[in-house]
């Protein structure tokens, strides 16, 4: 299989690191109208990856609209599609489309739908291109090879930075052949991983443990509490984001029915709850 280089690797283990080669490349393909540079974010299945590029997308769309460069009422700052199975190149302009609200006419062939799509998404001011579950297009296929081009037709028609996130991007066959040598060389491979138990995988985990915190909007949660059971939640998650964030949403949903509007983790681990007027801690 022909695939990236070493070199062309990077290995994340959050979602600093990845935003971060976002927003660099975002910046260097307002210069570029061909040859655009992009991302892809490859892991395991339930790693974590549309949590994160979705979280990444969610940041982008709030600095854009805070800082006043949303472009108005009709400003679409990040467009977020995913591939379906068997995809065509129809077919994958057709979720473009869906996302923006455009009718497709039956009559329409490829060639005006991207123009349409690629005009909208211009017009829209859109930055920021998030194609997930870009596993799905395996090279060896003629309709998904055709499709991966019509992708790389949509950036060179319109502006925006493409982000691709699937399950081990490199051995899905997406970086097959003449058409995936050509991806490998403007997209940067940035792999998650699970969050070890050990050093700054700990640092990183509390990190993560904290943001999720804060994202669930529990209103008699307090601060950081959460880090008294990173040790458990680690071990039931075996690190994984998405194991962590649907477990964590539950609970969440748990906790508003039953009015108590906070994490009962003490009762999910059988472990004794801390005084009313002590400070949160970490398990060791």
């Amino acid at each position: 299989m022909a695939g990236p280089s070493s070199a062309a690797r990077i290995t994340a283990r959050c979602s600093a690191a990845i935003e971060t080669e976002i927003l660099r490349r975002l910046m260097l393909n307002q210069y570029k109208s061909h040859g655009k540079l992009g991302v892809i974010v490859s892991g395991e299945p339930n790693i974590g990856k549309t949590t994160t590029v979705s979280h990444i997308a969610r940041r982008f769309e709030r600095r854009r609209r805070d800082i006043g460069r949303a472009g108005g009422a009709n400003s679409v700052p990040v467009i977020y599609v995913s591939v379906p199975p068997s995809c065509t190149p129809k077919l994958m302009l057709g979720e473009f489309a869906h996302f923006l609200g455009l009718p497709i006419r039956p009559h329409y062939n490829t060639g005006e739908l991207m123009n349409t799509v690629a005009s909208v998404i211009s017009a829209c001011g859109t930055e920021l291109i998030i194609v997930d579950e870009i596993h799905n297009l395996n090279q060896k296929y003629k309709q998904m090879g055709e499709a991966s081009d019509t992708l790389k037709q949509l950036s060179e028609k319109c502006p925006g930075t493409f982000v691709y996130a699937g399950v081990d991007v490199e051995a899905s066959g997406l970086l097959d052949g003449t058409r995936g040598r050509q991806i490998s060389s403007r997209f940067q491979i940035m792999h998650l991983h699970t969050f070890e138990n050990t050093g700054k995988g700990k640092a990183a985990w509390a990190d993560l443990l904290v943001a999720v915190e804060s994202s669930l909007g529990l209103i008699d949660q307090q601060p950081a509490a959460i880090l008294r059971h990173a040790s458990h939640l680690h071990t039931a998650t075996g690190g994984v984001i998405g194991d962590l964030t649907g477990m964590l949403q539950m609970l969440a949903i748990d906790a508003i029915d039953s009015g108590g509007e906070r994490l009962d983790l003490d009762s999910v681990f059988g472990t004794v709850p801390a005084p009313v007027s002590g400070t949160a801690s970490a398990t060791t």
